[in-house]
């Protein structure tokens, strides 16, 4: 019962999420305006019902109204445009949670538009937006002047929640891929590596195809992805095991994003590895960055007062 106090107490008392929360809203925001950016001379493709991407959703669900598609697809560019201005409200920090729901609803939308070119990534980031909803994100990287109030209890036991939200979720995501990569015949028998690296859809560089019949390489990259999704789940709340593992994710994903050029879904993953890491951590190397940020610029602003 002790315990269990202590833990509230823990998950009440300071958001042990502060850092990471906040560096999550801005990358959230970063990826999000990245993505529209390269789909913007797509998006009558994409988004406004043509023949090659027929609409799967011919109604959708948005704020708890149901609506017709088209009333989006003909408005598309309003929509986007809209989408924009709360993700740059988001990235600056205005708007608190509020621009957080907004955004959250936006995606959804947009992704039920065009369903046929979204991934796994895409599903995990979505949850991240909808964690980011109710956390507090706000304490660095915000415009708008932080403040405590009577609310702090309760803000930093969400916020809390969503951190460990993330963790869990990332946990159940490997553990259930690597469940079914085991009932794979390919995966099982320890050469699905053999024909992903082999495929031209993923011939990510001019080594695929020779690391493809490397016997050795194709067996333990296969039984290796295996057994870092199957043991990450319990190893990673391990603390003298935790950054052996997040490691290990980092590389794995790393190596997918190279060799399979599927960047935008592994960057989600790799930084979510970083909800592992305590805040006094965070905080520890933010403080050394913007040290070295410091001393660079006094550096330079020397060197433009001599050349003055």
């Amino acid at each position: 019962m002790r315990k269990l106090d202590c833990y509230i107490q823990s998950i009440t008392s300071k958001n042990n999420y502060s850092f990471y929360l906040s560096l999550a809203r801005v990358f959230a925001a970063l990826m999000l305006l990245k993505k529209l950016m390269l789909q913007w001379k797509l998006i009558p493709l994409l988004y406004m019902g043509s023949d090659f991407f027929e609409p799967v959703n011919k109604e959708i669900t948005g704020f708890f109204i149901r609506f017709d598609s088209y009333l989006i697809r003909d408005n598309i560019h309003i929509f986007l445009g809209i989408f924009v201005l709360f993700l740059f409200l988001l990235l600056f920090g205005l708007g608190r949670n509020f621009t957080a729901l907004i955004i959250y609803f936006l995606y959804d939308i947009l992704m039920k538009l065009c369903p046929q070119i979204l991934n796994g990534g895409d599903n995990f980031f979505k949850f991240i937006l909808l964690y980011l909803v109710f956390a507090d994100s706000f304490q660095y990287f915000s415009l708008e002047k932080y403040k405590e109030n009577q609310f702090a209890g309760p803000r930093n036991f969400l916020s809390n929640l969503a951190g460990l939200c993330v963790c869990i979720h990332l946990c159940f995501i490997y553990f259930i891929s690597g469940i079914h990569k085991l009932h794979a015949d390919l995966w099982f028998n320890g050469v699905a590596t053999y024909y992903i690296f082999g495929s031209d859809r993923f011939n990510g560089t001019p080594f695929n195809a020779a690391l493809s019949k490397n016997t050795v390489f194709v067996v333990f990259s296969t039984y290796g992805t295996i057994l870092i999704e199957l043991f990450y789940p319990v190893l990673v709340w391990v603390k003298k095991f935790t950054k052996v593992m997040v490691v290990l994710a980092a590389m794995l994903h790393f190596g997918i994003a190279l060799f399979m050029m599927l960047y935008d879904f592994q960057a989600v993953f790799i930084f979510a590895q970083g909800f592992f890491f305590t805040n006094e951590q965070w905080l520890r190397q933010y403080g050394r960055v913007m040290a070295f940020s410091n001393r660079v610029r006094q550096k330079f602003k020397g060197k433009l007062a001599v050349a003055a």
